[in-house]
C-alpha cells in the first residue's frame, strides 16, 4: 500500500541503541518537528504479527502484498475505487481521536488521501477487536454539513448528501469492501501534539476483507485532506521517514521505523530529485531516469525507441510497497547485468518459487554496485537495498517485473532519511542508520 507503510505507536520518538555506537542526530529547530513511530506489521509490536509463521513466508507474504498493492496505482482506475483495500499495507499507527481521546490502531497508507476511522453507532461494520470510536461522546466533533465547502471540494471519495443532511463520503474497492460515513472534523493527538479541525471519515457502515485488529485508514498521500497536507497548521509542510531494513531477526523485529513531520536538516550529503505532478495529486511521482550495475549504465527507456526521451514522473515512491517493481524490460537488463557480475557465484532457486534470482548467502561478501539515477539525484543501494533474506541461507533480488507503474518499494528505501518537502515539490534522500536514529 500505499509511499509510503507507516505500526505505528504514536509516541515521541524512541532513540534505539545497539552497543556503544553512537546515534545519528537529526538537527532542526526546537519546536519544528515532531515524530512518531511506524511498526512494520510483521513487528513483534504489530497485532498482525504470527508467531508460527517462518521468515521465508513472511518474504513471500511481502512480495504478495507488493504485487497486490502495485495495481493501486493504474492511472485508469476510477477515481473513487481503489483497486485492493488497503490494509495490505507495512505499518500501522496509533492516533487518537476526539475529546476525550480514543486511540484508534491503523493503517498509515500512502497511497489515499482522506482518513477514516470505524464509528458508533455502527449500522453495518466489520468485527472489531477493541472500543469503537464514538463521536457523541466526544466535545470536539462537527460532521459537515451538505453544502459546506469541504463536501464541495473532496476529490479522493465520491459525496453525496446524507438523510441527515450530513456531507457522506463512500470509499469503495475493487473487491466489493467499502466504508461509509460523514466527512467531519476533530482533535487528533499525535507525536505529543493536537491538531484541531482534522477532517476525516467517521465510518457507521463498513463491509468486506478489513482486519478485526485495526479501525481504519490514515492517509499519507499528496492531497489536500491527507495527514501530511493538514500538518501544516502544526509544522511546514515537509516529512520524512527512516525505515528499518525488513524484519528478518530477532534484534529487526523488536525496533520501529520513524515518521517526521517538520523540517529536517539533511546536510551536505543529500541528494535531491523533482516531485512530479501527474493524474494523481496522492501519489508522490518522481523521474528514474536510469540503473548503474556495477560499471554498466542501464538507461530507462522503451525497447523500442531508445532515443525517445523517458516520461517524466514514471515511478511512484512507496513506503507501502516492499519490493521495487520496475519495467520488464529494464528489470531483466538489471538481472542480467547482476548475474553478469557475479558469473563466479552459482544461483540457486528460490525455495517459496516466487523470485527469479537467488544466491546462497555466505556467496555473496559484496553485492554489486547499485545506484538508481533519479532526475537530478544519485541513491546508491547497499546490500540490504538490493537483496532480501528469503531464508537462513537463501537471499534474492529485492525487485521484479512489473507491467504497471514502477515503485520504489520501502526495502530499496532502508536506512534511508527520506524527506519530502510538500512546498518546493521534491523528495530527498541521505544514507542513515535508522535503528540509531535521534530526533
Amino acid at each position: 500500500m500505499g509511499v509510503f507503510s507507516l505500526a505505528l505507536g504514536i509516541t515521541l520518538a524512541i532513540l534505539y541503541i545497539v552497543g556503544c555506537s553512537p546515534a545519528t542526530t537529526i538537527g532542526a529547530t526546537s519546536g519544528a518537528t515532531f515524530s512518531v513511530d511506524l511498526i512494520h506489521r510483521d513487528s513483534i509490536e504489530s497485532p498482525f504479527y504470527n508467531h508460527g509463521m517462518t521468515f521465508s513466508q513472511r518474504v513471500g507474504r511481502a512480495l504478495q502484498r507488493s504485487i497486490k498493492n502495485a495495481k493501486r496505482f493504474q492511472s485508469n482506475s476510477s477515481i473513487y475505487q481503489t483497486q485492493i483495500i488497503p490494509d495490505e499495507g507495512e505499518f500501522l499507527m496509533n492516533i487518537s481521536f476526539g475529546n476525550p481521546s480514543h486511540r484508534v490502531l491503523a493503517i498509515a497508507d500512502t497511497g489515499s488521501d482522506l482518513s477514516w476511522i470505524q464509528c458508533r453507532p455502527c449500522i453495518q461494520c466489520y468485527k472489531h477487536v477493541g472500543s469503537i470510536f464514538n463521536p457523541k461522546l466526544s466535545s470536539t466533533y462537527k460532521a459537515f454539513g451538505c453544502k459546506s465547502e469541504t463536501c464541495k471540494t473532496l476529490s479522493s471519495v465520491a459525496t453525496k448528501c446524507s438523510s441527515t443532511k450530513t456531507c457522506q463520503f463512500t470509499e469503495a474497492y475493487a473487491d466489493g469492501s467499502y466504508s461509509i460515513g460523514d466527512v467531519a472534523t476533530e482533535t487528533i493527538k499525535l507525536g505529543g501534539r493536537d491538531l484541531q479541525d482534522f477532517v476525516f471519515g467517521c465510518s457507521f457502515r463498513n463491509d468486506g476483507v478489513f482486519e478485526k485488529t485495526w479501525g481504519g485508514i490514515i492517509g499519507l498521500g499528496g492531497g489536500d485532506f491527507s495527514l501530511v497536507s493538514q500538518i501544516r497548521t502544526l509544522v511546514t509542510p515537509k516529512f520524512s521517514y527512516c525505515m528499518i531494513p525488513f524484519p528478518t531477526d530477532d534484534h529487526l523485529l523488536k525496533l520501529s521505523s520513524k515518521l517526521i513531520f517538520g523540517d529536517v536538516n539533511f546536510g551536505s550529503q543529500a541528494v535531491s530529485t523533482p516531485l512530479v505532478s501527474k493524474w494523481s495529486p496522492t501519489f508522490y511521482f518522481v523521474t528514474l531516469e536510469g540503473i548503474t550495475v556495477g560499471d554498466i549504465r542501464l538507461n530507462n527507456s522503451e525497447p523500442s525507441n531508445p532515443t525517445k526521451p523517458m516520461h517524466k514522473g514514471n515511478m511512484i515512491l512507496d513506503s507501502g510497497t516492499t519490493f521495487t517493481m520496475l519495467p520488464h524490460n529494464l528489470y531483466h537488463r538489471v538481472e542480467a547485468a547482476i548475474k553478469e557480475n557475479l558469473k563466479n557465484v552459482r544461483t540457486i532457486k528460490d525455495p517459496q518459487n516466487q523470485l527469479s534470482l537467488c544466491y546462497r548467502k555466505k556467496r555473496v561478501k559484496h553485492a554489486p554496485k547499485i545506484t538508481m539515477h533519479f532526475e537530478g539525484a544519485d541513491v546508491p543501494l547497499l546490500r540490504y537495498n538490493i537483496f532480501i533474506e528469503v531464508s537462513k541461507h537463501v537471499m534474492c533480488l529485492g525487485m521484479v517485473p512489473n507491467s504497471m507503474n514502477a515503485i520504489f518499494g520501502n526495502l530499496a528505501q532502508s536506512n534511508f532519511l527520506v524527506g519530502y518537502d510538500l512546498e518546493k515539490k521534491s523528495v530527498s534522500f541521505r544514507h542513515t542508520d535508522c535503528t540509531r536514529l535521534k530526533v
